[in-house]
């Protein structure tokens, strides 16, 4: 049971690699074949729209023969990191009941961030513009609320976790601060949408909260990965050492 318990957490991890190759490899061809796509002004969404339409704050939106590009990417992206979440509990096996909610919870609320983003997929702004708003609101404030605990949690984490031996973890933080402020300023709180916006197109900072959070929980998969790896060694060299007669 353990060995099947291991193999799945294995699984799960990989499964994170896969997601955000999917992703990018998605994201940038859906562009590519774009008429004329424009990265700063433009919103991702617009990769996918099935039918013409009018969309909120942005006005009228083309449809693209090759909007599936982007939107079986996205759900494919949300299959595949989806059991990422739940398997981040097993591989920073937090003790203390505060620690242990703190990763319950990021683990539930990462498992309805896929569910959201899958929904982005299927509901564009072309046929579906009210569910997709709905959807990608939902994904941005399940963004902002992984980032904010995930940096309470590793901070929180006893200093001879297995993921606290690098002084890497020291990113964990920080990233997840740049992922609230730029969902912040997604969601429109704070009086930050005028003022960023000001600067740049409101597409760009989308653009920056979805790349950041791919690829930083990318980099997250790598370190658990390595981590379990470590860990293989280490039971491999266990059971050689019980092995030898005495």
């Amino acid at each position: 049971m353990k060995a099947n318990k291991e193999k799945l957490v294995k699984y799960s991890v990989y499964s994170a690699f896969v997601a955000v190759t999917i992703f990018m490899i998605g994201t940038t061809l859906a562009m590519i074949v774009f008429p004329d796509y424009n990265f700063l002004s433009q919103f991702l969404s617009e990769l996918g729209v099935r039918e013409a339409a009018i969309y909120p704050y942005v006005g009228e939106v083309i449809a693209t023969p090759y909007a599936e590009i982007f939107n079986v990417s996205l759900m494919l992206t949300a299959v595949f990191l989806v059991p990422f979440f739940p398997a981040s509990y097993f591989i920073l096996k937090p003790d203390g009941t505060i620690r242990k909610i703190l990763q319950i919870f990021i683990s539930m609320i990462g498992v309805v961030a896929g569910f959201f983003l899958f929904f982005v997929g299927v509901f564009d702004v072309g046929f579906f513009p009210d569910s997709h708003i709905v959807s990608a609101l939902g994904l941005y404030y399940c963004i902002i609320l992984i980032c904010f605990l995930w940096g309470i949690a590793i901070i929180a984490l006893n200093k001879d976790s297995p993921y606290k031996t690098s002084k890497l973890w020291i990113i964990d933080p920080f990233v997840s601060l740049a992922g609230i402020l730029v969902g912040v300023i997604n969601i429109g709180s704070f009086g930050l949408y005028e003022f960023f916006t000001d600067l740049l197109p409101m597409a760009f900072y989308q653009k920056i909260l979805a790349y950041l959070f791919i690829t930083f929980f990318g980099y997250v998969a790598l370190r658990f990965a390595i981590l379990l790896k470590k860990s293989e060694v280490m039971q491999d060299k266990s059971d050689e050492s019980k092995s030898i007669p005495e």
